[in-house]
């Protein structure tokens, strides 16, 4: 059967480029083929043999040059400005919840004063040191002690009078008291004491220093995991699948395979106002960029971070690079750059065999001279970005006409970067579920990409090997079924058997990956859960060492005579085992909501057994699979909502 359909494969193609379809930049990529022709495109351009000659083609070729530099001249700082008015009004509403005592709602309000408020120094209400100290007073409401002490950390910054600074070490003091942490909260109140000069304060700041106080734990969050790849895996390489990965060792169910933090990754833009934009991490208590109100940090330490780094180079470019309506690829290849200093860049693409990254498959050779011709101009358009961004030194901001080497260097890097993220990147999700239930009606939410050198190496099965989770942005791979060695180590791109049938998956993985899956699902077309999956003939394992027959089930009797190693064989024992899978799927399941440990134990038992004893595909170990799936995820993101509660955000994109 052909599954092969260009016309979805090109489209498919194009929206690793450009997701949103009323983004100008295949307007663009129009222009430019109607002044170059298809003739030169495909004859010309599409024989380019290297991305530095792509680069230096657009730029120089008659049928280029003029419609690539009209429109790049126009690339102009487009973002979300500070609004000291709006900040205001935000302050206020916050103001009102809070004497209404909606605390939750004032926190909102508060977070959203404080990203728009411009830096106190501009803004003669100080509506950012208010909202501050506001939020502070909120977040002690609500018990969130650490993050209402970052806020006054953050005030005592500020330029305050010695009474402000002396109320804020008294809160402070109160906040460590709060976190059992005693000490801190002596000095607190001694330095407090030196600072606050009125008399009446000064006994309230004793009172409250003698006070008995309710000590609560620490709020905490899940630590990003450390960088780890099993000694039980090793890389092949073959022509027809490239590099692989395949167990060295016997690797039983649940055993962590690679663990890794991104190369780089982006936020989408639909959560820049419930997420950090630098750990992915859900906002509680958001801090903005100094300059934009485009994104939200959770914290000082992150927003120092990323402006330190790739967002002084992003910052007034956000809402232009939105516009273009770039992909979250897109994205991410402009971030493999901004993330890295000009030197550090240049550096990078004279010792990129070193980088395992750009060792990723590109599938160069089967690209079309318009898709190179694409992605070029894409590149082109994301080096002027950086150009007028300052990336390349203030002498270089304004200028337009030829480029430097070093610009060449970079836009052939961006040109090579949006090659490898169309089939290496993989999304980051967390897990929504409910405070009522764990696992009932819990689903996986798209909240990013990240490019992940070592992960990338997995090749695809309709019926993976993995399971997959994500803390803040780390990857976490574990086994989801026993393997043997020399066995693929599998994960899956996105249809499983299961749940898909054939032509769909066929027809995704060619037009989204370019290579036709021959796994076994496909091979033998498995059936989906209750679509034939349920009733699909059973077998057990020929018990004798080493033999690999399966016997069909049912048999008329349990003693047999293996066709394959000519054994008289009884398979009572296997029988009994394939019935005890099933009955220890169903505790598991049965248990998950209340025994989450307990019940991944039960699942990654019984699929070890299931696999010793009998072969897929067989419904109950599929659905175990996928039971084991969400418990392995509930351990990373995880998003608690209740059924009534809406969608926090700390901004609002007509503000």
């Amino acid at each position: 059967m052909n599954f092969e359909d260009k016309s979805y494969a090109a489209i498919c193609s194009e929206k690793t480029l450009q997701t949103n379809e009323n983004g100008f930049f295949m307007s663009f990529v129009r222009l430019v083929l109607k002044s170059a022709g298809e003739q030169w495109v495909n004859n010309v351009f599409g024989k380019i043999n290297s991305d530095e000659k792509r680069v230096r083609a657009i730029f120089e070729s008659p049928q280029t040059k003029h419609p690539v530099e009209s429109v790049l001249s126009n690339v102009q700082e487009v973002y979300r400005k500070k609004d000291a008015e709006v900040a205001k009004c935000k302050k206020l509403e916050g103001d009102i919840l809070y004497l209404e005592k909606d605390f939750q709602k004032a926190l909102i309000c508060y977070s959203q004063s404080i990203l728009r408020a411009p830096k106190t120094e501009y803004d003669q209400n100080k509506t950012l040191l208010l909202a501050l100290w506001a939020r502070a007073n909120t977040l002690m409401k609500l018990e969130k002690y650490s993050l209402a002490l970052s806020d006054l950390r953050m005030v005592l910054k500020e330029q305050v009078t010695d009474d402000l600074k002396g109320s804020a070490y008294c809160k402070m003091a109160v906040c460590y008291r709060a976190l059992g942490e005693e000490n801190k909260a002596k000095i607190s109140f001694a330095v407090a004491e030196k600072l606050i000069k009125d008399e009446k304060e000064i006994r309230e700041l004793e009172r409250e220093g003698k006070a008995e106080f309710h000590c609560i734990k620490k709020e905490s969050r899940i630590p990003e995991e450390k960088q780890f790849i099993s000694k039980k895996v090793r890389v092949e390489e073959r022509p027809t699948m490239g590099r692989y990965t395949v167990a060295d060792d016997y690797i039983k169910t649940g055993e962590p395979i690679v663990t890794e933090q991104p190369y780089a990754a982006c936020l989408l833009p639909e959560m820049f106002g419930t997420h950090c934009h630098h750990c992915f991490h859900r906002l509680e208590a958001a801090y903005g960029c100094a300059d934009c109100s485009n994104v939200a940090f959770c914290s000082p330490g992150c927003r120092d971070t990323a402006v330190k780094t790739y967002h002084k180079f992003e910052c007034k470019y956000l809402d232009l690079l939105i516009g273009s309506g770039m992909s979250i690829l897109t994205h991410t290849a402009l971030r493999m750059v901004t993330q890295n200093s000009l030197a550090e860049c240049l550096g990078i693409y004279q010792n990129r065999s070193k980088e395992k990254v750009y060792s990723l498959c590109t599938n160069a050779e089967k690209r079309s001279g318009e898709d190179f011709l694409q992605r070029t101009l894409m590149a082109a358009f994301l080096l002027k970005c950086l150009e007028r961004s300052g990336y390349f030194g203030e002498n270089r901001k304004d200028k337009d006409g030829d480029l430097t080497e070093e610009e060449l260097r970079v836009c052939e890097l961006l040109l090579f970067h949006l090659q490898i993220l169309q089939f290496n990147a993989h999304e980051i999700f967390e897990t929504r579920r409910s405070k009522e239930h764990q696992f009932k009606g819990s689903k996986f939410i798209y909240i990013g990409v990240g490019i992940y050198p070592t992960a990338s190496l997995l090749n695809h099965d309709c019926q993976p090997a993995v399971t997959r989770h994500f803390v803040g942005k780390s990857i976490v791979l574990k086994t989801s079924r026993p393997l043997a060695p020399n066995e693929m180590v599998a994960e899956n791109y996105g249809p499983i058997f299961s749940r898909k049938p054939i032509q769909q998956r066929q027809r995704s993985l060619l037009s989204r990956y370019w290579f036709k899956c021959e796994c076994l699902a496909c091979t033998y077309n498995w059936p989906m859960i209750n679509a034939g999956l349920e009733s699909f003939t059973k077998c057990v394992r020929c018990p004798s060492d080493h033999c690999t027959y399966y016997f069909t089930l049912p048999l008329s009797k349990p003693e047999a005579t293996c066709p394959k190693c000519e054994k008289n064989v009884s398979l009572t024992e296997s029988l009994e085992k394939l019935k005890w899978c099933e009955k220890q799927y169903e505790f598991g399941f049965k248990t998950m909501e209340d025994k989450r440990v307990e019940a991944i134990e039960i699942i990654r038992k019984a699929i070890d057994v299931f696999y010793r004893i009998s072969r897929p595909p067989h419904q109950g170990t599929s659905l175990a699979h996928e039971y084991l799936q969400l418990c392995e995820a509930s351990f990373g993101n995880v998003w608690v909502v209740s059924s009534t509660e809406q969608k926090p955000t700390f901004q609002s994109r007509h503000q």
